[in-house]
Formats: structure tokens, sequence, C-alpha cells
């Protein structure tokens, strides 16, 4: 009887040793948050998805699109494009929120908000969520020009900024990568998810171009941010903001480039008009950064239309289409 109860013991003890050291090695194959997040991250901006699409294009072939506003309900009432269901934006990765939406991944959504900047947020979430989303530019500003509907005012010459550019090319630094911890899965979908409900939680919609120069300006290094030009490298040669490093939107998400980037600082990250830096800026706070988009782009911190790149929103290029007002679609 002693013998066997000897031997029962050290089984039991063998057991709980071999199971222990299994353990210990699954937890160290385990891939982090991060490990999980950046090859989808990276493929959904390398393939250029969430990029902006026009009124006229959205009007023309509103068949082919499932439209969602990501404005606040009020605005939404106020007045909505035929068909568009609400989903404010920062709820946009909710479980009652991914509900609403195609089953079918492939479906083409269209999504808008007011000026086009938490709409290019709200795209690049839904696409690292495996949709098949593209921003409207300029938000509801493009699709109507009634005031009362549009809510938020659009991008104005008279309003916008001048401040200082420079030409010459910085040199970033080398850092570690994030490392966030959003949620013990090894189910991508799930941390991902995780992830956004976390970044949207508590997002800041933009930094405007006065604040920045304030924070850059306000002789305190210490609460200046690292600022992130996402344009192409020609026209960052052209003009960028003092002190900015150079990464193209669409290579962003380049574990070489991300090392590049200061996990512990905040980014400002601008582009043209707000829209590519939109979905870029998503797509870094859904690896761990503390990324934030810069209205209006480089659009609000220069009058050269050289340095700006493109054209920015004028009322001009702007539709008056019709649209429905109320609580459904």
């Amino acid at each position: 009887m002693f013998i066997n109860r000897l031997t029962i013991l050290m089984l039991i003890l063998a057991m709980s040793l071999f199971f222990g050291c299994s353990d210990s090695t699954s937890n160290d194959d385990k891939a982090s948050n991060f490990e999980l997040i950046q090859p989808t991250v990276d493929e959904v901006l390398t393939a250029g998805k969430g990029a902006p699409i026009s009124a006229q294009t959205l009007h023309d072939n509103m068949d082919d699109y499932f439209i969602v506003s990501v404005r606040a309900a009020s605005a939404y009432e106020l007045g909505h494009i035929p068909g568009a269901i609400n989903i404010p934006w920062k709820t946009i990765a909710d479980d009652a929120s991914l509900a609403m939406l195609p089953t079918d991944k492939t479906q083409k959504i269209a999504v808008y908000c007011y000026t086009g900047h938490t709409g290019a947020l709200a795209t690049s979430v839904l696409n690292a969520l495996g949709y098949n989303a593209s921003n409207l530019k300029f938000g509801m500003c493009s699709w109507t020009k009634d005031a009362a509907v549009r809510v938020a005012s659009p991008f104005s010459e008279e309003t916008s900024s001048d401040f200082e550019t420079e030409t010459t090319v910085n040199t970033p630094g080398s850092y570690d990568l994030a490392d966030p911890d959003y949620v013990s899965s090894q189910d991508e979908e799930e941390v991902m998810q995780a992830a956004a409900i976390a970044y949207l939680t508590d997002a800041a919609g933009t930094i405007s171009p006065e604040a920045l120069h304030d924070l850059i300006n306000d002789a305190d290094a210490s609460n200046d941010p690292q600022i992130l030009s996402v344009r192409a490298s020609s026209i960052y040669a052209v003009g960028h903001i003092p002190g900015a490093i150079n990464i193209p939107w669409k290579e962003v998400g380049l574990e070489e480039n991300l090392k590049k980037l200061d996990p512990d600082r905040d980014i400002v990250v601008y582009c043209y008009t707000g829209h590519t830096g939109g979905i870029a800026t998503a797509a870094l706070n859904l690896l761990g950064y503390k990324a934030t988009n810069l209205r209006h782009g480089m659009c609000g911190w220069t009058k050269d239309a050289e340095i700006r790149g493109t054209t920015p929103f004028t009322e001009d290029g702007t539709w008056d289409f019709a649209y429905n007002t109320g609580t459904t679609p």
C-alpha cells in the first residue's frame, strides 16, 4: 500500500511538472497584441483601403453602397444621405454597431461624417476589422450646401492659417515598437476589436493647426509632439511643418517605419486635407501609438498652394444633393 501511494504521489508530481513546463512554453509562444494586429493594419494600408470617394461618385452609385452616417444622432435627424443608417463614430466597433453592418464583408460601405475627418477614423477601423469601407471626401459638407444640415463648418480660406514651413529633411529616431495590451487572446479579430474600442472610447477627432502651432512654439519642449507627414515624399520635399518626418500613409504600417515613431510620445499626423491622415492616425492608434490627425491637413497649416499639394474644400466644388430627415434611413 505504501509503495502504491508513493508511486501515485510521484506520478502526480511528474504530471504537474510536465504541464507546468508545457504552460510556460505555451505562454512564451503566444503572439503579442501588436504582433496579431500589425500584419492586418499593414495590409489594409498597403492596399490603400479607405481612400476617400467623392460625393458625385457616391451619388451616381448609390445602389452599390451600404451607407453609414457616423455623425451624432441629432445631426443625423437634421439630414442624412438617403438610405444611410446612423452609427456615431466612437461606437463603430461595438458589437451592437457591427450587427447593423452587412454580414458580407465584401459589400461596399460608404462612411461619412461632417467634414471627412472622423469619417476617416471610422473607415480605417472598419477596414481593419475586415470590412470594405470608403470615406466620403469632405463628409456631409460635400453633399449639401445647407449649413443647418452640415452642422459643422467646412474648410475656409478666410479662417485658415499661414504658418511657417521648412524644406529640411528631418531624420527620424529609432524606437522600440509599441506594446499594447488590449486583451489576453490569440484571436486576431477579437484583439482587433478590443484595440478599436480602446482607441475610439477616448479618441480625439482632430487637433487644430493653431493648437499644434502653439505646442511647438511655447518654449516647452516637453510637450512637443512628434510630427508625421504621411504625404508623398516629393510633396514633403516641397515644404512641411517644421520638425516633421515623412512616412507616406500606405507605408505607415511597416515595422521598419513604425520603429521611427516614439510609442511614449504624442504624435500629430497630417496629410493634404485630413483624409488619409485620418486613416493613418486610426491605424497607429490600433497599434498602440498615441496619434491625432491635423484638421484639414496641410491645407489648414499654410496658404501656399504649391506646398499644399492639392486643392482644399471649396463651395464651388460641392453639390446640393437630396437628403432625408428624421430617424429612419
